[in-house]
C-alpha cells in the first residue's frame, strides 16, 4: 500500500468513526482522543485493587451511561444521561417532558440505579393514579427481566412482589415501591428516600404536601445523617472540605422530592411549583427574593442550587428519537392549546375556545374550590349507577365509523344539574368487544341500543336525545324495533316524544314516548344550545364531578379489587366499563369542550355564528377534517333538553268527554281526549271505561 492510500484508508476510517460516534452529539472538532478516560492511565494502588477501583466508577453518576449499560443492559442517549445526573444531585427536581419522550423509563431507571448504588434506598412511586406509577414499575420489571448482570448481584429476596394495595420491588436491601394516593388516609407512615410524584398535574396538591412529602420528612438512617452532617461542618471549619466532597456528600445525604410530567394549564398547581421553583433558581441566592417565594426565611438548609428544572419540548429531542410524522400528524390534528402543552411543554395560562378551560374547572368541586348551593355543598363522584329517586337525560352523538358513538348521562337535581357519566365507542372497539364475548348483538346499532337500555335500568331516564345525522335514523329504527328487547322483561320499544301539535305516525303506538331528535342543522337550535351551556358553566348549575386523588383510588379500588365492578346485581347487567374508565372518559369531555372554537359564516343578515372544532390537513390522507367532539355534542343536546325540562311548565291534566257526535268530530281533527304522561295513562284501569280509543290520546 503506497503512503498516499494510507493516508486516504486513515481518513476514511476518521469518517467513518465521526459518523459512527455522530449520536453522541459532540462538538465536530473535538477529538475523542482528548477526552479523559480513566481507565486509560491507572496508577499503581488503582491496577491493584482493580475491582475497588472499577466499582468506584460505576457508582459515580458521571459515568451513568456506562453503568446503565452494564448493569441494567439499557442504553441511554446523552440528552437522557444528562437528565439523570441533573435529578441525582438535586433535592428538588421538576422534569417536564413532552409527549413520548419517555419520562417513566427515565424514573424507572433512576430508581432502578439509586437502588443498587446507594445501600438502604427507599423509593415511593405515585401518580395520578395507580395506573401511572405501575406504568414506571413495568418499566423497572422490564429491565429486571433484561438484565442478567443486575439478578446476578442482588441477593435471594430480591425481585417483585405483588400486594393488594402496593406493588414492591426489592433490591438487596433497598426497595421501590409504587402505591395509589386515594385520600391518602391509607398511606400515612410510610418512608422513603425518594419520592417520584408522576404526572403532576393530575395529583392533589393538599394531598402531596400533607402525606405525601411527609415520607421524605425523616432520613431513614438519622444517626448515619447526624455524624455526617458533623463531620462535614468540622472540615469546613478547617478548610479541609472541597467541592468534590460536597457533590457526594448532598447526593448521599439528602432525601430528594421528584416532580414529572405533561405541561398543564397556568392555573394549575403544577404551573405554580413550576414559576417557584424557577424563580428560586433564578434568584442566585437573592435573599430578598428567596424570602419572597418562602413568605420569609427558607427553611434551614434549603438553597437555590436544591432546585432544578428540566424542560424538553419536542424541537430539543435527538433526531430520530420521536418519529416526525406523528409529530407532524399531531400538530396538524390536535388543538394548538394542547399541542403547545404535550409536546412543547409550555404552560398555557388558559384554552382560547369557547368554553375556556378555567371555566370548566371552576365548575369542579374541590377543596379549593367548592361549590355550596342552596341545597348544600355539591360534591360527588363519577357513577356506574343512578339514584334511583332521581331522574337523569341521555344525550347520545350516533357517530361510530370515524368518530365516536358517544353517551353523556345528566342527573337532573333541584338546584343544579350532574354530569355523572360518559362512554364511547366506535366500529373498531364494537368488533373486538364482539370478537372477546363482551358484546351479546351483532350489529352495531343493537350493540348500542343494548348500551342504553342497560343503562336504563340503573339510571332512570326521564329522556334521550339523539342527533338526527350521523346514523340517528339508525338508532331511531333498532330503539322501536321489538325484536333488540330481551325476553320476559319489562323492556318497551323507545319511540319518539309526543309533541302538542306535531302528529307522528308513532303517536299512536306503545311503548316509552322519551326519545326527542335533535337537528343540529338548526341553527336556533344550535345557538341557544351553545350558549345555554356556557351558561350553565357560568353560573354553576351543570357541574362536573370530582377528579382527585380520592375518586381515582377509588376508582382502583372498585375496578382491581373487586372483579364484579361492571355487574350490577339488582338488574343482572354487566357493563363494559369501570369506573376508572369513566373518570378518563369525563376528562376527555372537558379537553372535547375547550376544542370548540366560534367562527363567523356568511355576511350581513346572513351572518351565522358556527360551534366547532379547528379544521386541519391530515398528512396522510391530505384531506381537510376536524378534531372530534363526539362527547361535546352528546353533552350539548343532554344539556339542551335538561335545561328544557327543568324549565317546562307542566301541562294541565285533562280528560276530556261529550256526546258520541262531539267525540267523533274531535277524532277528526285529531284533538286529545286525554292529556298526561305515558306513565300516568299506563295506571289507569281502561276497562272502566267505553269508547275510548287509545289512538286519540295525548302524551306529552
Amino acid at each position: 500500500m503506497s503512503k498516499s492510500q494510507e493516508v486516504n484508508s486513515v481518513v476514511n476510517l476518521d469518517n467513518i468513526n465521526a459518523a459512527e460516534n455522530a449520536w453522541l452529539e459532540l462538538p465536530p472538532t473535538l477529538q475523542l482522543d482528548s477526552l479523559a478516560n480513566p481507565l486509560a492511565n491507572p496508577n499503581q494502588w488503582e491496577k491493584e485493587h482493580l475491582d475497588v477501583f472499577l466499582g468506584r466508577l460505576l457508582v459515580d453518576p458521571q459515568y451513568i451511561i456506562t453503568t446503565a449499560k452494564l448493569l441494567l443492559n439499557v442504553n441511554l442517549i446523552p440528552i437522557q444521561a444528562a437528565i439523570l445526573q441533573n435529578i441525582w444531585f438535586k433535592s428538588f427536581p421538576l422534569f417536564i417532558g413532552c409527549r413520548g419522550f419517555g419520562k417513566s423509563f427515565l424514573l424507572a431507571v433512576y430508581s432502578l440505579l439509586r437502588c443498587i448504588l446507594v445501600p438502604n434506598t427507599n423509593v415511593i412511586l405515585v401518580g395520578s393514579a395507580f395506573r401511572q406509577s405501575k406504568i414506571i414499575f413495568e418499566y423497572m420489571e422490564k429491565i429486571w427481566k433484561n438484565a442478567p448482570i443486575l439478578r446476578d448481584i442482588c441477593g435471594e429476596g430480591s425481585g417483585i412482589r405483588v400486594e393488594i394495595d402496593r406493588l414492591t420491588f426489592r433490591l438487596n436491601n433497598s426497595t421501590t415501591i409504587a402505591i395509589p394516593i386515594g385520600s391518602g388516609d391509607k398511606i400515612r407512615g410510610l418512608r422513603a428516600n425518594i419520592i417520584c410524584a408522576d404526572e403532576f398535574a393530575a395529583q392533589s396538591p393538599d394531598i402531596f404536601e400533607t402525606v405525601i412529602v411527609g415520607f421524605g420528612v425523616v432520613n431513614l438512617d438519622p444517626v448515619q445523617s447526624v455524624q455526617l452532617a458533623a463531620r462535614r461542618q468540622r472540615l469546613i471549619e478547617k478548610d479541609l472540605w472541597n467541592e468534590e466532597q460536597e457533590v457526594v456528600f448532598q447526593s448521599r445525604s439528602n432525601n430528594q422530592t421528584i416532580i414529572s410530567g405533561t405541561a398543564d394549564y397556568g392555573f394549575n398547581h403544577f404551573a405554580q411549583y413550576w414559576r417557584r421553583y424557577k424563580k428560586c433558581i433564578e434568584s442566585r441566592g437573592d435573599p430578598a427574593v428567596m424570602e419572597d417565594i418562602f413568605q420569609g426565611n427558607p427553611p434551614e438548609g434549603i438553597t437555590w442550587k436544591d432546585f432544578a428544572v428540566i424542560r424538553i419540548p419536542y424541537g430539543l429531542t435527538p433526531t430520530g428519537f420521536l418519529d416526525q410524522k406523528q409529530i407532524a400528524r399531531a400538530k396538524a390534528t390536535i388543538n394548538t392549546g394542547i399541542f403547545d402543552m404535550e409536546y412543547n411543554c409550555i404552560f398555557l395560562e388558559d384554552s382560547n375556545g369557547f368554553f375556556k378551560r378555567s371555566l370548566i374547572e371552576r365548575c369542579v368541586p374541590t377543596n379549593k374550590n367548592e361549590i355550596i348551593l342552596n341545597s348544600g355543598p355539591i360534591n360527588f363522584q363519577p357513577r356506574l349507577r343512578g339514584d334511583p329517586n332521581k331522574k337523569y337525560v341521555y344525550g347520545i352523538d350516533p357517530a361510530y365509523s370515524q368518530d365516536n358513538f358517544a353517551i353523556v348521562v345528566i342527573e337532573m337535581n333541584q338546584d343544579h344539574n350532574r354530569i355523572v357519566y360518559c362512554w364511547t365507542t366506535n366500529k373498531k372497539d364494537f368488533r373486538q368487544k364482539l370478537k372477546l364475548g363482551k358484546a351479546t348483538e351483532h350489529d352495531f346499532y343493537g350493540f348500542v341500543t343494548r348500551k342504553v337500555r342497560n343503562l336504563m335500568r340503573v339510571f332512570p331516564c326521564a329522556r334521550i336525545g339523539l342527533d338526527s345525522q350521523g346514523g340517528g335514523v339508525g338508532v331511531l329504527e333498532s330503539f322501536r324495533d321489538p325484536k333488540k328487547l330481551e325476553p320476559e322483561s319489562s323492556e318497551r320499544v323507545i319511540l319518539e316524544i309526543i309533541e302538542q301539535g306535531k302528529y307522528k305516525p308513532t303517536d299512536d303506538e306503545h311503548g316509552d314516548h322519551i326519545l326527542e331528535m335533535i337537528n343540529q342543522a338548526d341553527y336556533t337550535w344550535t345557538a341557544d344550545a351553545n350558549n345555554g351551556l356556557r351558561k350553565d358553566f357560568e353560573d354553576r348549575f351543570l357541574i362536573f364531578p370530582s377528579h382527585d386523588n380520592l375518586s381515582l383510588g377509588l376508582a382502583y379500588e372498585q375496578g382491581e379489587l373487586n372483579p364484579d365492578t361492571g355487574y350490577d346485581k339488582e338488574t343482572r347487567t354487566l357493563f363494559d366499563d369501570s369506573l376508572e374508565d369513566l373518570i378518563f372518559e369525563i376528562e376527555e369531555l372537558k379537553n372535547e369542550l375547550t376544542t370548540i372554537v366560534v367562527s363567523r359564516t356568511g355576511t350581513g343578515q346572513g351572518a351565522r355564528d358556527r360551534w366547532d372544532t379547528p379544521e386541519y390537513k391530515d398528512t396522510v390522507t391530505k384531506k381537510k377534517d376536524r378534531l372530534r367532539k363526539d362527547r361535546y355534542t352528546a353533552l350539548l343536546i343532554a344539556n339542551m333538553i335538561a335545561r328544557t325540562l327543568g324549565r317546562a311548565i307542566t301541562a294541565p291534566r285533562l280528560v276530556v268527554g261529550g256526546t258520541s257526535q262531539e267525540l267523533a268530530m274531535k277524532k277528526v281533527y285529531k284533538e286529545p281526549l286525554f292529556q298526561g304522561t305515558n306513565e300516568e295513562w299506563d295506571g289507569i284501569d281502561v276497562s272502566m271505561f267505553r269508547g275510548i280509543d287509545r289512538n286519540m290520546i295525548n302524551y306529552d
